[in-house]
């Protein structure tokens, strides 16, 4: 089984973002560890299992407008977070996350 840094394919940007979250009908309110333009690691009480579906809404204003995907648990780790990977997002919303990514200091190449 790859790990978690085997498995990132993009960069990343170390950034701390509020994500609202629901997996059915339960919602949280979690913040991020990083982001690229595939996914994300959040930092949530909870630990999702590898599969979870998730509906995501993040954004930092005026840089990152308000982003909505949805997304799919890809690891988890006790301690270190959870990997999420879109599996949706539009591609309006999709631009403004590559433009955001791309012009932040402190991207991380995997």
């Amino acid at each position: 089984m790859p790990t978690p840094e085997e498995q990132k394919r993009a960069p990343r940007l170390i950034a701390f973002l509020t994500v609202v979250l629901s997996e059915g009908t339960a919602h949280y309110v979690v913040d991020t560890e990083n982001l690229s333009e595939t996914g994300l690691c959040l930092c949530p009480q909870k630990l999702f299992p590898v599969g979870t579906q998730l509906h995501l809404v993040f954004g930092q204003l005026p840089e990152l407008p308000m982003i909505t995907a949805q997304g799919i648990v890809k690891w988890f780790e006790g301690g270190k977070g959870v990997g999420v990977e879109f599996t949706s997002i539009s591609t309006d919303d999709q631009q403004a996350l590559v433009r955001f990514v791309n012009s932040q200091p402190g991207l991380e190449r995997a």
